[in-house]
């Protein structure tokens, strides 16, 4: 289970009333994929993250020899974000900068991302749930 949907679980049992979007988002390592095309099977190496509008979420770019390819999917886990245009991702730890790629939901509750060049430099990737009504949600770059 997704940590967003167990704390949307969690904020759920506690009364919580407050509507707040929520995403999780897997960043994919590939040994090789056709750039600009979906990907299939299993990538070599995946981590899961947390997005919403507020905060700020990252993982580690795997600098495996055997890595040549980057694909994102995306996840809708609180009907809130159904009213968010997508993840922002940066090749940085902290959600600065110019924004490496960006994942639209297209309204659908699960989103594949293509597949992405190895063009990440070594360090982090960042992401946050681009929405309206947040601080910095333009509703998509």
């Amino acid at each position: 289970m997704h940590f967003a949907t167990t704390l949307a679980a969690a904020m759920f049992a506690l009364g919580a009333q407050a509507a707040f979007p929520v995403a999780s988002l897997e960043f994919q390592s590939w040994e090789q994929c056709e750039i600009g095309f979906s990907v299939h099977g299993e990538p070599k190496f995946k981590a899961d993250v947390t997005a919403t509008p507020l905060t700020c979420d990252k993982t580690t770019v795997d600098r495996d020899w055997s890595i040549n390819n980057y694909a994102f999917k995306a996840f809708i886990d609180t009907k809130d974000a159904l009213l968010c245009s997508g993840v922002t991702i940066w090749n940085s730890d902290d959600c600065s900068g110019e924004p490496w790629s960006f994942v639209p939901f297209d309204g659908k509750p699960v989103v594949e991302g293509v597949c992405l060049p190895d063009s990440l430099d070594p360090g982090f990737v960042s992401f946050k749930l681009d929405c309206f009504g947040f601080p910095g949600g333009a509703g998509g770059p």
